[in-house]
């Protein structure tokens, strides 16, 4: 289990990231094999068991596998046990309306400010290509753009589903986000972003976008295998395990990220 291994700056904000969650719309079906309920409580205790008073929670994206209002109500009471503000982005395999239906969330595109952080919230789910893959639309894409010009004294954060940047896997980054040339020019404009979230890859990921570092956390459900031509599950024992991400976002603008697996040690993400 990962603990906080430095001391905490005055002002620093703890935000834990739990995703791919894929609760099926009935409590009990198998997803690829697993009960995805079960695993999301694991997650649930194993982080609520780091003791870290988190500010904000993060659910980003595949929360529900194509689940109406009940499924989405489910996964919330099943995340009860942690602390923190909610908040969701949809993933490719999540329906907006039935989100919206099941709490007074926002779904998907937020302004979230705390200490000397903005965290910026988007939804990555348009322009569908049947396979897995989505878009910014050219809303979000302004109302970044915009957000970004309002912050520039400020910390970002920027969360979204689809990863913005390839992973050496050709079947994912063939789905991955189909306008990452545009979302990666409007980002390197802005040198107060520090960080970027992304779901999606069901795998622990830490790579760059330009100087930004990206991050993804280990899905609460079932891992895909990296680095692979075709889809496969995750074979090693350890990786293979469900997890969840935490960070801490400091006040200077520097960022730790600590992933996490279930009943399992793991070390802080690392980017070379």
């Amino acid at each position: 289990m990962s603990r906080v291994v430095t001391p905490p700056a005055a002002g620093s904000i703890y935000l834990l990231q739990l995703t791919d969650c894929h609760l099926m719309p009935q409590p009990g079906v198998p997803f690829r094999g697993i009960d995805s309920d079960a695993t999301l409580a694991a997650v649930v205790a194993e982080a609520a068991a780091l003791g870290i008073d988190f500010d904000r929670l993060l659910l980003s994206g595949d929360l529900v596998h194509h689940g109406g209002p009940d499924a989405y109500r489910r996964l919330l009471a099943l995340i009860e046990p942690l602390p923190g503000v909610r908040h969701w982005i949809p993933g490719n395999h999540d329906e907006p309306a039935a989100m919206r239906a099941a709490a007074a969330l926002a779904c998907g595109q937020e302004r979230v400010d705390c200490g000397r952080w903005s965290l910026l919230l988007l939804d990555s789910t348009a322009h569908p290509d049947g396979r897995g893959g989505g878009s910014l639309s050219e809303a979000s894409l302004s109302w970044l753009q915009s957000a970004l010009e309002q912050t520039a004294d400020r910390h970002v954060l920027i969360a979204l589903h689809h990863n913005p940047v390839g992973t050496d896997s050709a079947w994912q980054d063939a789905i991955m986000l189909a306008n990452a040339d545009r979302f990666a020019q409007l980002v390197g404009a802005y040198p107060q972003v520090r960080v970027i979230l992304c779901g999606h890859l069901h795998q622990q990921q830490a790579r760059r976008l330009g100087t930004v570092p990206v991050f993804c956390a280990p899905a609460t459900s079932v891992q895909f295998k990296p680095a692979q031509a075709e889809l496969a599950l995750e074979d090693d024992a350890q990786a293979a395990r469900p997890g969840f991400s935490w960070y801490r976002l400091d006040p200077d603008g520097s960022v730790s990220a600590h992933p996490c697996r279930i009943g399992a040690v793991a070390p802080a993400a690392a980017l070379g």
